[in-house]
């Protein structure tokens, strides 16, 4: 196989969307599609931006819920992948973000009631999990910096037409999650559709 390099600043090989829901200073909640995760036996490691409300949320409030996606889900994301929680929004996202208050509504999703006392879940997501932040370590500080947070899990939930009916754990092949790959959806198969907002590279 020839290679060849080519730039890296953005290296978004394919990995599943979460909708991260989180607590704002009011009592409201902010819900954030990222793409930027992964998970360690019951801990879940994520990025966000360092500016992000998501980010400010949890350094004053730590819980979270992180809510995986189907593949048929992606027009929801796209949806509020436009918005921000940041009122007024920060001048390195207002070429490109508009402020929105409830992203639930937005795209058309449906608050769950967190079992362990956390922000909502999103009904409509197949895998929720709910979890506390445990470290939190910020990469960059400048507005377009990113921070690591590795939370920990305390309740996971997952739809029950998803689950193998002899283990009880989620079967893969009945699971299709949404994956974000190079500005595109995918399932675990074909492209579903092409993200509108343009990101510099």
């Amino acid at each position: 196989m020839k290679t060849t390099r080519i730039p890296h600043r953005s290296m978004y090989y394919g990995t599943p969307v979460a909708l991260v829901c989180t607590q704002n200073s009011d009592g409201s909640e902010n819900l954030t599609p990222m793409s930027s995760s992964w998970s360690l036996r019951d801990f879940v490691v994520l990025g966000l931006g360092c500016a992000s409300q998501a980010m400010e949320n949890l350094r004053h409030r730590p819980r979270l819920t992180v809510n995986l996606p189907s593949a048929d889900m992606w027009e929801s994301i796209e949806r509020i992948a436009v918005f921000t929680g940041k009122n007024p929004v920060p001048d390195h996202k207002a070429t490109h973000f508009s402020y929105c208050r409830d992203k639930f509504e937005a795209a058309g999703l449906t608050r769950l009631t967190s079992t362990e006392g956390g922000p909502s879940r999103v009904a409509e997501c197949p895998i929720q999990i709910e979890a506390v932040v445990n470290t939190v370590t910020d990469v960059s500080d400048n507005p377009e910096g990113f921070s690591v947070i590795i939370a920990k899990a305390v309740a996971m939930h997952a739809a029950v037409g998803i689950l193998d009916e002899t283990s009880g754990q989620i079967d893969p092949v009945k699971w299709d999650p949404l994956i974000f790959s190079y500005k595109t959806y995918h399932g675990v198969g074909s492209e579903l559709g092409r993200m509108a907002r343009v990101i510099r590279s």
